[in-house]
């Protein structure tokens, strides 16, 4: 009777506490929202946590940080809810924690948050400078920046330089890159770690420096790189190797700094450097050079601070005397002593067909030179080579003409006939003869087979060959547009429009036989949202009409009476 008695009341128990539950669900409203900060004032360049709670278990999307984006560089959000019972009383919470990071010093406010109708009190917060004595006294981490230039030229490289101050132990952390809007962003080598002391303090200094090369010219701000990390938090409730720690954030000071355009009526290439230069190397160049042998000539187009999208073609230009056989162009970019440096490389086989001098033009490659602010000239000097004739015996000689054979001497006409006979000679060469003129037959006959023969076979003709790689190609470039991914859009467009035009060439050399101004504008939005954060500043359904125009208007033209009929397969 005991047990039963004991499981009777366990059994009420449990109704009695889930009827409390369901009363506590059904008339659960939120009747309060708090909102707190974890430092006032706080340090124009360090990280504040935002807690807003609310007094009940409601949706997640109730909180909007929109209102603070104004004053506030705003972080990730996290969401908690908890559930306690005390005395059978049930009470849920839900809380949001967001990191703010102000964008100056000054006095601002944190404005009242609204869950489910019900305000919390707005928060006056204070944010101070971060002067060099603050940092001295108070503080033992903090972010440094430094640009080496506050005005440049659109394409000018920027050498800029971060130093994250540590005097706390680092258990984790991340610094990301500068932001500037429409910028090339690079990191030039790798991590420097050194000690330094400032105002008396010892600090772990972690040095990083980036390339900056700005797309678009205007006044601009470099937005100050954004440190996450923890680190070990020393009281006196740590003990023994359980240290607790601390999320702290931190973010560089911003720079200003103005890109100038590319002065008015500029005619050339715009190329922004300090240092340019022509190479060339000649294979082979200790030894003669003769008629239809080839010759390898290298150029090698080198600058400072630049990527290798921004270097030209070298144009070289040769006589009618010799045919050329260019190679595919090599570009790169690598870094060295802090800056980066492009290369472009063009090889080019030269065969000359007739002997004497062979004179090659001039090479000028011009570009702006930004310490002086003047255009200069890359220049390779022309060159004269000697080509000689052919070498005797070679399959390049030019074939001489038979001597005219001449009577022996009547003291060598005697002796040869006694020694060899005639018969012999005139045996051989019939034979010789003879069976050359079988295998020559059986030559033609078989090359005769084979024409018949091709002829009953269906021939694929070149042109369908070309319309289908440029089928193939059109269908890729579609689907980068589809995905929206500027990247590999400039590769699929590149490739379309080199077998659109039937050039081998880059996408710059292919806009220059675009006469439509609106998709070269287009083009133009395609290639700066490379360099912006996101790809969504770039309008990929313009782009698509344009060359959809472009390339139903080049197959109207291509299509002429008597040639056939032009595919059809546009998208």
């Amino acid at each position: 009777m005991q047990s039963v008695f004991v499981k009777t009341t366990f059994s009420v128990f449990l109704v009695v506490l889930a009827s409390l539950m369901l009363s506590q669900t059904a008339r659960a409203d939120v009747t309060e929202v708090h909102a707190s900060v974890d430092k006032n004032p706080a340090m124009v360049d360090e990280g504040i946590v935002l807690e807003v709670t609310a007094n009940d278990s409601v949706d997640n999307n109730k909180f909007d940080p929109s209102p603070l984006l104004k004053d506030f560089v705003v972080g990730r959000t996290s969401v908690s809810t908890q559930t306690q019972i005390v005395n059978f009383d049930m009470t849920r919470t839900t809380k949001w924690t967001t990191h703010l990071i102000p964008r100056e010093a000054g006095r601002f406010q944190i404005p009242a948050f609204e869950i489910d109708g019900v305000r919390s009190q707005p928060i006056n917060l204070m944010v101070l400078p971060a002067s060099s004595a603050t940092r001295g006294q108070a503080r033992d981490i903090f972010i440094d920046t430094k640009a080496d230039l506050s005005q440049v030229y659109l394409q000018q490289q920027i050498h800029y330089t971060v130093k994250l101050y540590l005097a706390r132990d680092l258990q984790r952390g991340s610094l990301s890159a500068p932001k500037l809007q429409g910028a090339d962003i690079r990191q030039i080598g790798k991590d420097k770690e050194y000690s330094e002391i400032e105002n008396g303090q010892r600090y772990r200094v972690i040095e990083r420096r980036f390339a900056i090369i700005p797309q678009t010219s205007g006044k601009f701000t470099i937005e100050g790189p954004l440190f996450d990390g923890e680190v070990v938090e020393r009281n006196s409730q740590s003990f023994g190797f359980f240290n607790q720690t601390k999320t702290i954030t931190r973010v560089g000071p911003s720079i200003e700094v103005e890109v100038l355009p590319i002065p008015a009526a500029y005619p050339y290439h715009w190329l922004p450097s300090e240092y340019v230069e022509l190479h060339e190397e000649w294979q082979g160049s200790s030894q003669e050079y003769r008629v239809g042998e080839p010759i390898t000539r290298t150029v090698t187009l080198t600058a400072l601070g630049v990527v290798e999208e921004q270097l030209p073609a070298v144009e070289s230009q040769y006589p009618d005397s010799v045919k050329t056989y260019p190679d595919q162009a090599n570009s790169a970019t690598v870094e060295k002593d802090d800056t980066l440096v492009a290369q472009r490389t063009e090889t080019v086989a030269i065969i000359p067909s007739k002997a004497g001098e062979l004179l090659l033009p001039e090479i000028r490659i011009p570009w702006f030179n930004i310490v002086t602010r003047q255009t200069e000239f890359a220049t390779l000097p022309a060159k004269t080579i000697q080509i000689e004739p052919a070498a005797p015996g070679s399959t390049n000689a030019i074939p001489q003409q038979p001597a005219v054979d001449q009577a022996p001497a009547p003291d060598q006409q005697a002796e040869p006939m006694d020694i060899h006979p005639p018969v012999s000679f005139q045996t051989h060469d019939g034979w010789w003869s003879i069976s050359s003129t079988v295998l020559l037959v059986l030559w033609l006959l078989t090359l005769l087979l084979w024409w018949w023969q091709s002829r009953k076979q269906p021939k694929r003709p070149v042109a369908k060959v070309k319309n289908e790689a440029e089928d193939q190609a059109w269908q890729n470039l579609m689907l980068a547009l589809k995905n929206r991914d500027s990247q590999q859009t400039v590769q699929a467009l590149t490739r379309w429009l080199n077998l659109h035009f039937g050039i081998k060439g880059s996408l710059a050399q292919c806009r220059q036989r675009i006469t439509d101004a609106g998709l070269n504008t287009a083009i133009e939005q395609l290639l700066a949202s490379r360099y912006a954060p996101t790809g969504a500043d770039w309008d990929a359904n313009g782009l698509k009409a344009s060359l959809i125009t472009l390339r139903k208007e080049q197959k109207r033209r291509k299509q002429r009476p008597g040639e056939g009929l032009v595919s059809l397969n546009i998208a």
